[in-house]
């Protein structure tokens, strides 16, 4: 047997990051679901639908608002990213968690990217960090207070939230608080384990594209307040992921506000607690978007 990463052979590696394999009836038992409480919210919430913040017909991102007119001030709001391993997956998925954030006087953001192989990596991210550029620029437009935007994402959308809260906004023309706090679940943290099994055939980094987009390698001593989340259940690279970044951010200076664990959940059901204002989740979130 021959080991390529820590104590995992080709097989092993693949494995212990192949979340369908692990929950294999995912699509019929999270999937499917979404989708109808998505369409269901969409028709619901009032909402401004597949506006354009880049070129391709992918760069698209939906804003789902409380009725009424906004406070003068603006209102918080929480940028969702998709997650898909970066090759799958779409906003239109998610909307369904617009109700549970829009009912509490904030903004729901989701937005869509471009994926592998169709784009490379480091363009993907690019593409997200685009995303905050616009929601900056039109704040006022959409309602928002721009002090208090927080982003949040799952799996693929976990490392991309990761490494929005470590851009150097003000290089950007942005506050360098760009943004308000960070909630990644099962995120990936480290790209290197990602570049040496299967995902990599449409990701197609090399070891210098993984380091520099990996953000455990890259935590800025300025980054916004943080909570990791991840399910109990995960495979254990994603739980060893989470806990490796939280000792990294604390040993950076920027500890996580919180590490939770959520207990029995998949990496599909730890989506369900963004739904659930009574879950573990939800004071941390209200605490980020200073609700």
């Amino acid at each position: 047997m021959t080991l390529i990463y820590r104590d995992f052979d080709q097989a092993g590696l693949d494995a212990a990051y192949n979340n369908r394999l692990a929950v294999p009836d995912f699509e019929a038992a999270y999937v499917g679901r979404w989708m109808a409480l998505s369409a269901d919210a969409r028709a619901r919430v009032p909402c401004r639908l597949n506006l354009t913040y880049g070129p391709s017909p992918r760069q698209r991102l939906d804003v789902f608002m409380p009725p009424g007119t906004a406070p003068s001030g603006g209102r918080p709001a929480l940028l969702y990213i998709h997650g898909g391993y970066w090759q799958g997956g779409d906003k239109d998925i998610y909307s369904f968690l617009a109700s549970g954030v829009t009912d509490k006087g904030a903004l729901f953001i989701a937005a869509t990217y471009d994926l592998c192989p169709t784009v490379t990596m480091s363009a993907l991210v690019e593409q997200t960090r685009q995303v905050v550029d616009w929601v900056h620029a039109r704040a006022g437009e959409i309602g928002l207070d721009p002090g208090r935007l927080v982003v949040a994402g799952h799996s693929a959308g976990g490392h991309i939230a990761a490494t929005l809260a470590h851009t150097d906004w003000a290089a950007r023309g942005l506050p360098a608080n760009a943004l308000a706090g960070a909630l990644p679940l099962s995120g990936l943290y480290d790209l290197e384990p990602i570049r040496l099994n299967y995902l990599n055939a449409a990701c197609r980094m090399d070891a210098a594209e993984a380091a520099r987009l990996s953000p455990i390698r890259h935590i800025g001593r300025t980054a916004p307040p943080t909570v990791l989340a991840v399910g109990a259940a995960e495979l254990p690279e994603l739980v060893r992921q989470t806990r490796d970044y939280g000792a990294a951010l604390t040993r950076a200076g920027v500890p996580p506000r919180a590490i939770v664990e959520t207990s029995g959940d998949n990496h599909f059901s730890i989506v369900d607690t963004l739904l659930d204002p009574g879950s573990a989740l939800w004071p941390h979130l209200k605490s980020l978007m200073k609700l």
